[in-house]
Parts: structure tokens; sequence; C-alpha cells
């Protein structure tokens, strides 16, 4: 047998063992002020910090904003400074047995949602593993991890038992989710990037995205005790030199949420200067 009519059987097989699929994909442009024009974004712990940043950042893009925290005193407050398009529910990420209802009840308030973020955490800054105590670390890993976890299911399971496939799930991670970490925040870190992107590989062939933001240290209430830039000095002792604004973080959720980042799923992306990258002229 010649050899160019093996190369031609070889091609033959190649191509018919290809499966019958046809993707189409749509390059979606920026446009300001309209990016998120008629969405509809659910963020939990969105009555402060970082939450609520990026509440006003998806308003302003024309979005419909519900947001979820436990204090529902804070919550309103929120929503009276948000405006006539942002909602809320007053909901406990650790109670897993309402997760389900609550995305139901978003859904019903919003008429669908088109992004879930999940936000909801809590630090207790224990500085190493001889400080961790049993209740702190349920704590955390009921909050962060577990609570996530099945919010994250019921909110997939939600968009795909109503074939509705499209839209974002987005994790805030954190850049010590990327270092290795002796204390509960870092490890419950750890978890949401793997899940971030083990959900996405299921997923991501229905349209829903999945991806996780790993925020450096930033202005808020979690990091008050060792943050503070009330002078306007932005200043840290870090790779980075200095702490982010929650609005930065936002600027990022706005645009990864949006069909102008339809090609990225399943990543962790950093917000922090570098400061979680390794360079060899560092010294230990």
């Amino acid at each position: 047998m010649g050899f160019k009519r093996i190369v031609r059987r070889v091609a033959k097989f190649i191509l018919a063992s290809q499966p019958d699929a046809f993707v189409k994909v749509k390059v979606a442009q920026i446009n300001y002020g309209e990016i998120h024009k008629d969405r509809k974004i659910v963020i939990t712990g969105g009555g402060r910090g970082l939450g609520f940043y990026m509440a006003k950042k998806f308003l302003a893009e024309g979005s419909k904003v519900l947001i979820a925290g436990r204090n529902e005193s804070t919550l309103k407050n929120a929503v009276r400074e948000l405006g006539k398009n942002c909602f809320y529910i007053t909901y406990d990420a650790t109670e897993y047995e309402k997760s389900k209802g609550f995305i139901q009840k978003a859904n019903d308030i919003l008429g669908g949602i088109d992004c879930l973020i999940c936000n909801a955490g809590i630090s207790l800054h224990e500085g190493n593993f001889q400080n961790v105590t049993l209740e702190g670390w349920d704590k955390q890993f009921n909050t962060n991890l577990k609570g996530t976890y099945f919010l994250a299911k019921e909110f997939l399971e939600l968009k795909m038992a109503n074939k509705d496939f499209g839209g974002n799930l987005m994790f805030i991670s954190s850049e010590t989710g990327n270092q290795c970490y002796d204390t509960p925040y870092g490890l419950t870190k750890a978890a949401i990037n793997s899940l971030t992107g083990a959900l996405s590989r299921r997923v991501y062939h229905t349209g829903i995205r999945v991806n996780a933001i790993a925020p450096g240290v930033t202005l808020s209430d979690m990091t008050k005790d060792y943050a503070e830039a009330a002078d306007g000095n932005m200043y840290r002792d870090c790779a980075s030199g200095r702490i982010f604004l929650p609005e930065e973080v936002a600027e990022l959720a706005c645009f990864l949420a949006s069909d102008a980042a339809k090609c990225i799923s399943g990543e962790i992306i950093h917000c922090n200067g570098g400061n979680h990258l390794k360079t060899f002229w560092e010294k230990n």
C-alpha cells in the first residue's frame, strides 16, 4: 500500500470519528451603562463591603440586583442607598436546608437569575494553627465552604431543571487559596478554587460559566483590624505594596459576568497585583 493511500485512510478515519456537533459563539462588546442591561444578579453578603460595591456596579450597568445577608437592618440600609432596582432577602448561608427556598424566592422576585455571586464569608484571623479552635473551624467551614457549596448546587440544579442554559456562577475566593495555609479560612478558599474548576467542567457545555475571583487584602469590615486607609494611604508591606479597593474587585466581577467574557470559565482570577506570585529573587 502506497504512502499517500495510507495517509488518506488515516485522515478519513480521524474525520469520521469527530462528533457531530456545531458550536456558535457570539463575541460581545462592552457598551458602558448597558453591559448588564436587564440582567438579574444575586449577591450573598451583599449588604456591605465587597458585596455592596459589586451590587452598586451591576446596578450602574443596568441590572436588577438582589442582595442577601443575615442582618436585615444592614440589608435595608443598603437597598435604600442602592436604589429601586435593588431587592433583598434575609438569609444565613449556614442554614443549608433553606438554600433551595432562597434560590427559588430570589428567582421569583427577579423573574430569573442570570448570575449568582457567592460572596458571603468570614475569617477569624487566627494567625497560625495553634490558635485554631473546633468552634472557629466549624464557623468558617460552614459559611465559606459548606454554605457556598449547597447554595451553588441549588442554583445550578434550578437552571438545569428549567433548561435555562446560560448565565454565571461566581465564587469570591482569596489569594490565600493559592498558597499553603494552616488556618481554616485559607483552606476553605483552596477548596473553593478546586470546586470552581470541577463545576465548570460539569456545566460549561450547557452555557453556564463558573469562575472565581481571588482578591488580595481589600478594604472591608473583614480586614479593618489590619488594613485601614482613613488617611488615604493604601500602602501595605507586601509584594504588591498596597491594599485594594472593593470598587476595583467589583469592576472585575462586572466584566467576568458579562458576555464579553464568554470564553472564560473554570478560572480563578487574582486581583491582588500579583501578590500571590512567588519569584526566585524573593527572600525566604
